[in-house]
C-alpha cells in the first residue's frame, strides 16, 4: 500500500470522529514521509533521521468509547504494517459526558 493509498484509507476511516489524528497521520505520511537516502537534504528528511511530533484531540464518543478506540487501533495497525511510522496514544476521560481526550505521539525511528 502506497503512502497515498494509506492516507486515503485513514481519512475515510478517521476523519468523521478524529479529524486531528487523521490530519496528523496525513502529515506524517505525505509531508514528512518515510525519509530519503539522499544526503544533505536537512534534518528529518534522511531515512536514518528520527522524527517525532505530537497532536492533541478531544473526541465525542457518543457513548461508544470502545468502538472509537477499536477503530483508531485498527487504523494504527494498518499504518504500522505499511509504513515506518508508529503512534502512541495516551487516553484520559474528557471534560464532559461521552468525551475522551487523546494525546498522539507520532514517530519514525530507525532503532525500532
Amino acid at each position: 500500500m502506497t503512502p497515498y493509498e494509506l492516507s486515503s484509507m485513514i481519512h475515510r476511516e478517521l476523519s468523521s470522529f478524529a479529524p486531528r489524528l487523521s490530519a496528523a497521520l496525513n502529515r506524517a505520511l505525505n509531508e514528512i514521509g518515510e525519509g530519503s537516502v539522499l544526503v544533505g537534504m536537512g534534518k528529518g528528511t534522511h531515512v536514518n533521521d528520527d522524527v517525532s511530533f505530537t497532536e492533541y484531540e478531544s473526541i465525542s464518543t457518543g457513548g461508544d468509547y470502545a468502538g472509537i478506540i477499536a477503530k483508531i487501533t485498527a487504523v494504527l495497525r494498518q499504518l504500522e504494517e505499511n509504513s515506518n511510522w508508529k503512534v502512541i496514544v495516551d487516553k484520559k476521560p474528557g471534560t464532559g459526558p461521552n468525551k475522551i481526550e487523546l494525546l498522539y505521539t507520532l514517530f519514525r525511528s530507525r532503532d525500532l
